[in-house]
């Protein structure tokens, strides 16, 4: 059996980004997010929480009765270091791109304007998850902090989070692409004469209307779209820096299990480097003398273990470095800094997810 015990790992740099990681919800990752957040300030350090949860539960746990917008607010703790948070809007965050790279204040208000823009930017599939990546990136360029802590989508593919900023660079060097974003410059009139047929073919398919939308879109996107190529490249390099931490949190269910398996798996595969399993959730142990009172706790305490154990070790085959931290089920939902607090101080005695042990 293999010996978990965090003292036996090796000491690994501190992360400046922790993506905490499960398609399957309902394993308390953004709780989870805001206790690591909570106790790397515990450590001195200056920590920003990112949620994706648009619902008001975690902003009333941190104290933010108005609250969280896509910038960040600073909580109000009694610590050496700083916690703050947002939640991201991902329609906003694509808009503030738009703003930085247009050439001038004109054509960023032709692109916000229109139809098909406004479309991508708030319900297409893939932006979330890009734009969770993207506002990643620039907290781990912003002087205020030094560890920016995300909470990633938890889609059917958890993978979206790490491929989409490749797959919007592909996007936009693709030939069709090209074509129709120089066609804005007044270019290429033979090109645009000889791919006629193909347009045709996708307004056939997508509608005449949908397509006039995004070919306006993409002609106004013009002149923008190398930059918006090497900011994603540059976001897709973060991901897979040593600055980047990953860390899966699993509760011991056969599904969540299943889904935190898979994704260890593409992790290796993808030669992404795997820091950390939290175990969320877990039920208490008992001991003997509890059994004969209380049978199914017992069964369901082994259960959960065995369940656990044969987790640790299929990762432990391929990520052999992986620290371990460990949070038992609490008895109600954490609504409030205290459970948050009290999740933190779990973690921190197990695990070695931000740099250090609260004592």
């Amino acid at each position: 059996m293999t010996d978990h015990s965090p003292a036996r790992r090796p000491p690994r740099p501190l992360p400046r980004v922790i993506a905490l990681a499960n398609q399957k919800g309902g394993v308390g990752k953004t709780t989870t997010a805001a206790a690591l957040g909570l106790e790397a300030a515990h450590l001195g350090r200056r920590a920003v929480v990112v949620t994706i949860d648009p619902a008001r539960r975690l902003a009333d746990a941190l104290g933010v009765p108005g609250g969280l917008t896509n910038e960040p607010v600073q909580m109000q703790i009694d610590e050496p270091g700083e916690l703050w948070a947002l939640m991201l809007d991902q329609a906003g965050t694509f808009d503030g791109l738009v703003r930085t790279y247009a050439a001038s204040t004109e054509q960023a208000d032709r692109i916000l304007g229109n139809r098909f823009y406004r479309n991508v930017a708030s319900s297409l599939s893939g932006t979330q998850e890009y734009m969770a990546a993207e506002r990643l990136h620039s907290l781990h360029l912003d002087p205020r902090f030094d560890l920016v802590i995300v909470d990633t989508p938890p889609t059917r593919s958890a993978l979206d989070f790490l491929e989409s900023p490749e797959k919007l660079a592909r996007f936009l060097q693709h030939p069709i692409v090209k074509v129709l974003i120089a066609q804005g410059r007044g270019g290429l009139r033979i090109a645009g004469a000889a791919i006629q047929p193909v347009v045709k073919a996708i307004g056939r398919v997508i509608g005449n209307d949908a397509l006039a939308g995004a070919i306006g879109f993409l002609q106004a996107f013009s002149g923008m779209e190398t930059e918006f190529s090497k900011r994603a490249l540059s976001v897709a390099r973060l991901l897979r820096s040593d600055d980047t931490s990953f860390t899966v949190v699993a509760s011991p269910s056969a599904d969540a299990i299943v889904e935190a398996d898979w994704f260890v798996s593409e992790l290796h595969r993808l030669s992404i480097d795997l820091r950390c399993i939290i175990e969320n959730r877990v039920p208490p142990a008992f001991g003997d003398s509890v059994s004969t009172y209380f049978p199914s706790l017992v069964a369901e305490s082994r259960s959960a273990e065995s369940v656990l154990q044969g987790f640790r070790e299929m990762t432990d085959e391929v990520f052999p470095a992986v620290a371990y931290a460990r949070a038992t089920e609490s008895p109600a939902d954490i609504h409030d800094m205290t459970g948050i607090s009290r999740l933190a101080d779990q973690l921190s005695d197990r695990g070695q997810v931000t740099g250090s042990t609260r004592k």
